[in-house]
């Protein structure tokens, strides 16, 4: 099988520059026949971050260039390396300079499905890459160095027919998951009840400091009597990290044990995640807290509805958005929640 590179099997058309929001702005569509979609280094190019009237120009005066399928669109910034074919029947379309236009090459023509092409090479694209953040970049200088394997254009086209099948199907399950989560939103509590601070609650210690993997691999149980479950923010699966010493001393400390039920709560990450614990006696690094129930609401408050009611509340008590979020125990403290009178 033939290997080439980018520049062989397509040519390359670049967007336009100065395409910004204020000429965006002041040249829109007066006919729906003039209404052109833009596209541009989003995660999602099927559709377009807004519509420019035909014969538009750029903040120079210069004129837009326009594009139309089949071809494939290649995000060079932000997004980048995403891939998204365009037939045809999708009509004329622009680009910003995030993002520029693949059409196979006339040698080509019959030889490369571009919808294959988008859905076979989506990854190996990811992979040249400058950064994994939304502020990547694909440079065209990896346009002589990536090869491809085309293989025969029917292969192609089979191959290309059992994708998008699966894709429908995974677009189905994640709408079924969306309208189970509405679902699921539409019966949280919103009756009578007492707002109560959680502070009043719960009872919230921390974790140990001092629990590396490599401190547990070395204070490893010698018998079950001794053996007691590790719980940890760092491992969403199920947050155990195995089992360690009852007679462990981290950081020179003695061990921290909690009872259950209880629940965890994330502190650095997924920070405000929380979760059940059922375990009769545990410990927990300092990744985490442990909100216990106080003696006076252990009847009161089912711990998996209290997950379920505020989960999204616990979200929005952290002191950022990024994966570096903190969930802020002081601030949760002062929160109130409403518990059913009944």
């Amino acid at each position: 099988m033939n290997s080439f590179p980018i520049n062989t099997i397509f040519d390359y058309f670049p967007g336009n520059h100065g395409l910004t929001e204020e000429v965006i702005y002041f040249q829109q569509p007066t006919d729906e026949n003039e209404k052109i979609p833009i596209f541009s280094g989003s995660k999602n190019n099927e559709s377009p971050i807004g519509y420019i009237k035909l014969d538009a120009v750029n903040k120079v005066g210069n004129k837009i260039s326009y594009f139309q399928g089949p071809c494939i669109i290649l995000t060079k910034d932000g997004s980048a390396g995403l891939l998204t074919f365009k037939s045809l029947q999708d009509g004329l379309f622009t680009l910003n300079h995030h993002a520029c236009v693949l059409k196979p090459k006339v040698e080509f023509v019959n030889k490369v499905d571009l919808e294959w092409f988008a859905l076979q090479y989506h990854d190996k694209f990811l992979q040249y890459v400058t950064s994994k953040s939304d502020n990547g970049v694909f440079s065209t200088e990896w346009f002589d160095r990536i090869f491809f394997e085309l293989p025969d254009i029917k292969l192609q086209i089979r191959q290309k027919n059992k994708k998008s099948i699966l894709l429908t199907l995974q677009n189905e399950l994640r709408n079924i998951k969306f309208k189970i989560s509405q679902l699921f939103n539409s019966y949280k509590f919103e009756g009578v009840g007492t707002l109560t601070p959680i502070s009043e609650i719960f009872q919230i210690r921390g974790g140990n400091s001092g629990l590396t993997e490599e401190f547990i691999y070395y204070n490893l149980p010698n018998n079950e009597d001794e053996s007691i479950p590790i719980y940890s923010g760092a491992t969403l699966d199920s947050n155990n990290l195995g089992y360690i010493s009852n007679f462990a001393k981290p950081d020179n400390k003695s061990l921290k044990h909690f009872k259950g039920p209880a629940i965890l709560v994330i502190r650095k990450g997924l920070a405000g995640k929380m979760l059940k614990i059922t375990e009769a006696i545990y410990t927990a690094n300092d990744d985490v807290y442990i909100f216990e129930l106080k003696n006076k609401y252990k009847h009161l408050i089912d711990l998996e509805w209290f997950i379920y009611q505020y989960q999204d509340l616990f979200f929005h008590i952290v002191t950022s958005k990024s994966d570096n979020a903190t969930f802020n125990k002081e601030y949760c403290q002062s929160q109130n929640v409403l518990i059913p009178d009944y």
